[in-house]
């Protein structure tokens, strides 16, 4: 499949490395006040959507070459409303930034979306501190960088959960309401996290 990298800008906490998360991508996508970030970053969307209840259009033309979908009904967020658009896109990745920060109801109604994102595309989450990566029942192996901080969260009930390679390993365990191991530790470069059942999300700490 070819490859199509597909960023999300929202408008949250102003993410400092954006340009080395947009290195690799093909589509950038302004969720409605994520415009007002692109502008400030010199960064020209392909596509702006959502309600306009947010975006400030002075200095209009340096949208000049950005199409606009506007969608009016108030039953998603902008977010929801990009992230939809996107997937028609047949993206192979999807990258959110700055989805977080600012407003909490707006970063919790975001941790939500993506809790319940139920797309194969892979979908990962960037902050100022690291990235957000979730995983669906199956076994995967990583070559991530030792000494590396990395958490593991999971926000419903995981059956038969196993992480190896981490200096607090896990075997087989299940958990009947959540999961959470905090600051976990990469001792050998090759990891695998495995589970049958549930919804597993890491964040791996960049900086």
């Amino acid at each position: 499949m070819k490859r199509n990298i597909i960023a999300i800008i929202a408008n949250g906490e102003k993410v400092n490395n954006i340009g080395n998360i947009l290195r690799d991508v093909d589509i950038i996508i302004a969720a409605d006040g994520g415009a007002n970030l692109c502008r400030l970053l010199k960064i020209t969307p392909d596509y702006i959507i959502g309600d306009f209840d947010s975006i400030s259009l002075e200095n209009e033309e340096f949208f000049s070459e950005s199409k606009f979908i506007e969608i009016t009904e108030q039953d998603h967020t902008d977010m929801q409303k990009a992230l939809d658009y996107a997937l028609t896109l047949n993206p192979t990745k999807v990258k959110i930034i700055s989805a977080f920060g600012k407003r909490t109801d707006h970063t919790l109604e975001n941790i939500l979306i993506f809790q319940n994102y139920d797309s194969s595309i892979p979908l990962e989450i960037f902050d100022n501190f690291g990235v957000i990566t979730f995983y669906y029942p199956g076994k995967y192996k990583l070559t991530l960088q030792q000494g590396q901080t990395i958490s593991f969260f999971s926000l419903s009930p995981i059956t038969d959960l196993s992480l190896k390679g981490f200096k607090y390993p896990v075997n087989n365990a299940t958990y009947t309401s959540n999961f959470a191991g905090i600051s976990n530790v990469v001792i050998n470069k090759k990891c695998t996290i495995k589970f049958i059942k549930g919804k597993l999300i890491s964040y791996i700490v960049t900086v």
